[in-house]
C-alpha cells in the first residue's frame, strides 16, 4: 500500500464508525478507561477533565470505572462531539449533506462497483453512489465481516453510555455537533474521494485496522495511541512537496485545528470556573499535536487519573 494512502486511513478513521446506539445486554461489564481521563488544572487550582472516548463499541457496560464515574458526577456540564440523537428536524437538515460530492457527480462509480464486490453493506445497491465517500465509509465499518472480525459490536459504545448519562444529569452539551462534522466531511470529499475508495478497497487492512484500534482502547494502551499520530506526523514529512501539501491539509482540517478548537472549549470551561468533562474522540488527544499536548505548551497541568 503506498504510504500516501495508509495516511489516509489513519486519519480517517478519526471520525469513522459515527454514532452508535446503546442497548441492554446481559454480560454487563464495568469498563475500566480511566487510563483515558485527564485532569487539567489551572495555575489557580481551576479545572475541567479531558476523556478520551471511542466511537465503536464491543462489550456490553454495566458501569465505566469509578474514577471515571466519578469526574462524570461532579461534572457541571458533559460534553461529547456531537449530539448522539438529533431531533427529526435536524436529521433531516444535514442528511443533505450525505449527497454533495457523491461518487457519481465525481465519476467514481467504477470504483464504487469493486467495493460492492467485497462487502455485504454494499452488495446491491448501486443507488448508494448518490452518496459521498464518507457515507460509504460509515456503511463499510457496519458491515457484518468487519465488525465480525475486529470483534466490533454496532451497539455499547462508551461515548453514547456517556451520552446517556448526561441526559440523565440534563446537563449534555456538544463540543462541534454534526451539522459541523458533516459540513467538514463534505468539503474534504471532492478532493480525497479516490484516495479514499482505493483505501476501503483493501478489505484486509480496513479490518485490521479497525481491529488494532479497538484492541488497543480496551486493553488502555494509550501508548498505541501517542506512537500512531507521531508517526502520523513523521511519515506526513517525508512525503513529497505535493503529497505533502495535500494530505498535510487534510490533517490538519480533520484533526490539528479540530485539536486546537476541543482545547479551547475545555480552556474556556475552567476560566469560566466551572468543573467539565469534555468527552472526544481518543484519537485526538495523544501525539506532537494532540489535544494533551497543546495544553501542556499553554500551561495547564495535565494529570492522568489511572
Amino acid at each position: 500500500m503506498k504510504k500516501s494512502v495508509k495516511l489516509v486511513m489513519i486519519i480517517v478513521l478519526l471520525m469513522a464508525g459515527g454514532c452508535t446506539t446503546q442497548k441492554k445486554e446481559e454480560n454487563t461489564r464495568i469498563i475500566d478507561t480511566s487510563m483515558f481521563l485527564y485532569k487539567v488544572s489551572d495555575q489557580k487550582g481551576g479545572y475541567s477533565y479531558l476523556f478520551g472516548t471511542f466511537h465503536p463499541g464491543r462489550y456490553p457496560i454495566k458501569s465505566l470505572d469509578k474514577v471515571t464515574e466519578k469526574a462524570l458526577d461532579e461534572s457541571d456540564s458533559i460534553y461529547l462531539e456531537c449530539d448522539m440523537k438529533p431531533s427529526s428536524k435536524e436529521t433531516e437538515e444535514i442528511t443533505k449533506y450525505n449527497t454533495y460530492n457523491s461518487i457519481r457527480d465525481l465519476g467514481l462509480e467504477d470504483k464504487y462497483e469493486n467495493l460492492m464486490k467485497q462487502y455485504k453493506s454494499l452488495k446491491g445497491k448501486p443507488g448508494y453512489a448518490l452518496y459521498n465517500v464518507f457515507v460509504i465509509n460509515s456503511l463499510i465499518n457496519s458491515d457484518p465481516e468487519v465488525l465480525n472480525k475486529a470483534n466490533i459490536s454496532k451497539f455499547n459504545a462508551i461515548d453514547n453510555y456517556i451520552y446517556e448519562y448526561a441526559q440523565k444529569k440534563k446537563n449534555f452539551k456538544e463540543v462541534e455537533g454534526i451539522e459541523f462534522q458533516m459540513k467538514l466531511l463534505t468539503e474534504l470529499s471532492g478532493d480525497y474521494s479516490e484516495t479514499i475508495l482505493d483505501n476501503l478497497a483493501n478489505k484486509e487492512m480496513v479490518i485490521k485496522s479497525a481491529k488494532e484500534d479497538l484492541d488497543a482502547y480496551y486493553s488502555g494502551n494509550t501508548q498505541y495511541y501517542e506512537d500512531e499520530q507521531n508517526l502520523l506526523l513523521n511519515q506526513l514529512e517525508q512525503l513529497n512537496d505535493s503529497d505533502k501539501e495535500k494530505y498535510e491539509k487534510y490533517w490538519n482540517i480533520l484533526a490539528y485545528n479540530r485539536n486546537i478548537f476541543m482545547k479551547d472549549t475545555l480552556a474556556d470551561s475552567i476560566h469560566n470556573n466551572k468543573h467539565d468533562f469534555i468527552g472526544v474522540g481518543c484519537k485526538h488527544l495523544y501525539g506532537k499535536k494532540g489535544i494533551i499536548q497543546l495544553l501542556k505548551d499553554d500551561g495547564y497541568l495535565v494529570e492522568c487519573m489511572k
